[in-house]
């Protein structure tokens, strides 16, 4: 990882327009350094200029998961979505952070058995129809 992180610190001294550079950067910033303000201001300047590439937001997300910013990493998900909806990384990321859906019930605890049950049906439901 080393060479890596060294191979986009270069490239971002040479070209420090350049979106994927300033992403990844950011990226490196968080993960390696810690430097989470700088981090996210890096790619949030990377998605300012190219707001439709998904993997900017990924690396956001990673960058506010890594600061301990859960609800900011699923919000920059989602917005990262807002361009590419279908988007396998985004989404994946997003099972991988755990996000579930509201339950039906509101009014009822998450575990009641009938939020659980109903939860299930609709659940095999999605699934069976998005195999068709």
């Amino acid at each position: 990882m080393p060479e890596a992180s060294n191979a986009f610190r270069r490239a971002f001294k040479q070209d420090i327009e350049n979106p994927r550079y300033l992403s990844y950067y950011g990226l490196i910033l968080a993960l390696q350094e810690e430097n989470f303000q700088d981090g996210i201001n890096f790619c949030r300047a990377a998605i300012q200029r190219a707001a439709y590439e998904p993997e900017f937001y990924l690396n956001l997300c990673k960058v506010f998961s890594k600061a301990g910013q859960r609800k900011k990493a699923l919000e920059a998900l989602l917005e990262g979505l807002n361009y590419d909806k279908s988007n396998a990384l985004l989404r994946m990321e997003m099972r991988r952070l755990g996000v579930r859906r509201k339950p039906l019930l509101q009014f009822l605890p998450r575990d009641h058995f009938l939020n659980r049950a109903i939860g299930q049906f609709t659940y095999k439901l999605v699934r069976k129809s998005a195999k068709r």
